[in-house]
């Protein structure tokens, strides 16, 4: 089931919302069945403000049509105007509540946008009692359940408001229009999509030939403490006659992934999410993803941006129509492999976000983990409501809606954090926008007053150790102030911050030190960190740090990390003996084996192990890559034995191929010590385990 009260944000509100020169001639001249027909012609076109017109001008010669009232009801409802659709609402359930029983339903709607909150609880609960029976009854009756939540947790929730600035964004961003997807570029920029018009258009057959205007992206800059927009965004992105939006740039700044929309041959409207990525020579022309995400047969649109947890792919997480939902529109997820350019299978988030009603407009805190969304379904204060779930693809902590006045009995949309965290936009059509209407939406700026950042930094610095890297004695080193050690350079750390109710930590972020060994990491109040070394360095035991009791903003000096470092070069396992001619391993062997690599494995069980079997000269080149690759291989077969994942192994013959001595002398003579030292086994460490995401399945349209 679709609210139609949100079909037209979710669809890049392709329905115009403005005004210019109508061309219509003697329009008080039409009769009644003209101004119907201009009016179910205009509804096909998607154009809802010529229809409501024809409608009004209806009314005022027929104002006692129980079907007209009830189609220009739903009209008003759906582009907004809440107190219009309310009162004709209420009209249509005095006298012919028995032929459309959901206008009761919608009436409540109607009374708890405009925040009568009380009344609104009686007639969704009326609504339950005489709606009992109908086909779709129990969805109804689940949304008006959820509807009556909303109301009594709004009238809490608007008793504790936000401590937090809002401020509606001027007219060289916000219009007569509809303004939406602000993306935050950098502390000092933001993209937006607009319509560029400043006065109403009315569409009937006398003007169909008329270029409809269309959403584009434009830039807004900072100014002072001022916004300032109106410049329409560079690059290819934008098509003449094309509306175009919902832009988000990935974590690197390297991908660009936005919307464009179009009718089909049925009239209806589609919309599809197109991939630009920057090359050498600027932005390249957006390619459309596949068919596999862009259904041609349903929606695909608001992509938002974040990374797996485990593999450290990205996720795009999207809205869609198509039926495998929980209903309405859904927020749906894929994730891209980069090294083979495929997406995998799309999956919903979940039936803890996604309900009967609409969620839309997701957006990801990378720093948080957060995923922030507007919904219907869910109880709020409003229409649509913003809320937030700590998590990622179908694993969710427990929903919250983040409180007024950003969210308001209006529909609150589109909500952004910077990347400084302390301020970021949203979407709203709350009457104190420029123009004072409920019907289009404009652009608000936000900003915490009691913002808290919390940074935490510190400095890596590697163990000396032997070959094996195993530490050596460090009797009286003071590793609080070492001298004479260079720090890490390209070290990756890795921040987990704990999930409460999973009592599990979870992946936050990672940071790739520069070469002063130097990390930093912004961490939000009342949670707990975990950190650990990735790659080929780890932790020899794991940092932990919590910000329960922090009410103030800090930076914290972490003490120096100490980790042990493991390069790829090949380390020889001495002792490591066969049979002559033989690729068994010898007891002794085995015993070198337990003493060291094994170890090694068990300490380090991210590392992927390459064994390399190498042999001397004697013999023909093919007969010595067999054997040392059945060596290598008995090797890995023994630990394997051992408990190792053989995932992790790789058996390396090498033959005779990279001697490390001699095998000849300068005379022509044997050198026998030479060839001993040709004949060896050694390790090196060639990668780590990457958690794939298993159940991801990654398919070629």
């Amino acid at each position: 089931m679709r609210d139609i009260k949100t079909v037209i944000a979710a669809f890049l509100l392709i329905i115009l919302c403005h005004s210019i020169d109508a061309q219509i001639t003697n329009i008080d001249k039409l009769n009644p069945s003209q101004l119907k027909r201009f009016a179910k012609n205009s509804v096909r076109a998607g154009d809802i403000q010529t229809a409501i017109f024809f409608y009004e001008k209806y009314r005022k010669i027929k104002p006692y049509n129980d079907l007209i009232n009830y189609e220009l009801a739903n009209l008003h409802n759906q582009a907004r105007n809440y107190v219009e659709a309310r009162d004709l609402y209420f009209d249509v359930i005095e006298k012919a509540e028995h032929k459309y029983p959901l206008s009761r339903f919608y009436y409540a709607q109607m009374l708890k946008s405009t925040g009568d909150y009380e009344n609104a609880i009686v007639h969704f609960e009326l609504f339950r009692k005489d709606y009992k029976g109908k086909k779709d009854s129990r969805t109804y009756s689940r949304l008006a359940r959820n509807e009556i939540s909303g109301c009594d947790s709004a009238m809490l929730i608007i008793q504790n408001p936000l401590n937090v600035t809002i401020q509606s964004l001027n007219s060289t961003i916000n219009g007569p229009h509809i303004e939406l997807s602000p993306i935050p570029v950098d502390d000092n920029h933001f993209i937006y999509a607009s319509l560029r018009v400043d006065s109403l258009v009315y569409f009937t057959d006398q003007n169909a030939d008329t270029a409809i205007p269309v959403r584009q992206f434009y830039h807004a800059h900072k100014e002072g403490m001022d916004w300032m927009g109106g410049e329409l965004l560079e690059g290819d992105f934008n098509i003449p006659g094309v509306e175009t939006g919902n832009g988000i740039f990935s974590r690197d700044g390297n991908r660009f992934y936005f919307t464009r929309c179009q009718k089909n041959w049925q009239g209806k409207v589609i919309c599809s999410i197109y991939r630009s990525t920057k090359g050498e020579n600027g932005w390249e022309e957006a390619e459309k993803l596949p068919p596999l995400i862009n259904d041609p047969n349903y929606t695909s649109t608001q992509p938002a941006l974040a990374r797996t947890a485990k593999s450290d792919r990205e996720i795009i997480y999207f809205v869609s129509d198509r039926p495998e939902g929980k209903g309405g529109l859904d927020i749906w997820y894929t994730v891209w492999n980069h090294e083979k350019d495929l997406y995998s299978k799309p999956r919903h988030v979940g039936s803890r976000i996604n309900t009967a009603g609409d969620e839309m407009t997701p957006f990801y805190n990378y720093t948080t983990r957060t995923l922030y969304f507007s919904s219907t379904g869910l109880p709020g204060i409003g229409g649509l409501d913003i809320f937030k779930a700590f998590g990622e693809r179908k694993k969710w902590s427990e929903i919250q809606n983040i409180g007024y006045p950003i969210n308001t009995s209006y529909d609150d949309l589109y909500y952004t954090v910077s990347r400084k965290e302390e301020d970021g936009f949203f979407v709203s059509n709350r009457p104190d926008s420029l123009d004072n209407k409920t019907c289009c939406d404009d652009i608000f700026y936000y900003r915490w007053n009691d913002f808290i950042r919390i940074t935490v930094t510190g400095i890596i610095y590697p163990f000396e150790t032997d070959r094996f890297g195993r530490k050596k004695d460090l009797t009286g080193f003071d590793f609080m102030n070492p001298e004479g050690v260079e720090p890490l350079n390209n070290a990756k750390i890795a921040m987990y911050m704990k999930d409460k109710e999973e009592n599990d930590y979870v992946f936050v972020d990672r940071y790739s030190t520069s070469e002063n060994g130097r990390y930093y990491f912004t961490l939000v109040p009342d949670q707990e960190y975990e950190f650990k070394m990735e790659g080929f360095q780890y932790f020899d035991s794991k940092n932990y740090f919590s910000t329960e009791f922090f009410n103030f903003s800090d930076t914290i000096e972490m003490p120096p990390t100490w980790v042990n470092v493991y390069s790829e070069k090949p380390v020889v396992l001495e002792n490591i003996y066969y049979d002559f001619n033989s690729a068994e391993l010898t007891e002794e062997s085995k015993n070198v084996l337990d003493t060291t690599l094994l170890i090694l494995l068990k300490e380090a069980p991210e590392f992927i192990v390459e064994i390399g079997s190498h042999t001397d000269s004697i013999g023909d080149f093919q007969y010595n890559i067999e054997l040392s690759q059945k060596r290598a291989g008995n090797v890995v077969e023994y630990l394997i034995t051992k408990g190792v994942n053989t995932q992790r192994l790789v058996a390396k013959g090498y033959g005779a191929q990279n001697p490390v001595a001699p095998n000849f002398n300068p005379d022509g003579s044997d050198n026998e010590e030479g060839r001993e030292q040709n004949r060896r086994t050694e390790f090196r460490v060639i990668g780590t385990i990457g958690e794939e995401d298993e159940d991801e399945i990654y398919v070629e349209d």
